[in-house]
């Protein structure tokens, strides 16, 4: 399991936003993931709580799983930016992973 998805498994999302110009959030009970807006996503969720299941991490995709639904993070970066997406914790602010698309 990745670092993430042990932060993220068993935890709600609540509430996803555009932040800034250039990122989308996606807010979990104790962190959240910055999206590149220019990194494709791909939301698939059902009404009621939505408590992560699992993380599956391919080449391409970062998704987060939930009892119904997903959401999908492309792991392909687009120009300008290098990253596809961070994970910051809310209890450790200099907790920060950085995905770049890299294994």
């Amino acid at each position: 399991m990745d670092l993430i998805a042990e932060r993220l498994v068993g935890r709600e999302l609540r509430q996803i936003c555009h932040q800034a110009k250039y990122d989308t959030a996606f807010v979990f009970e104790d962190g959240q993931i910055l999206a590149w807006t220019e990194v494709r996503i791909n939301l698939c969720l059902a009404d009621g709580p939505l408590v992560v299941k699992e993380v599956e991490c391919s080449a391409e995709w970062y998704a987060i799983v939930f009892a119904e639904g997903d959401i999908r993070i492309s792991r392909v970066p687009c120009s300008p930016s290098p990253q596809c997406f961070s994970y910051r914790a809310a209890d450790d602010p200099t907790l920060i992973i950085i995905d770049r698309g890299e294994d």
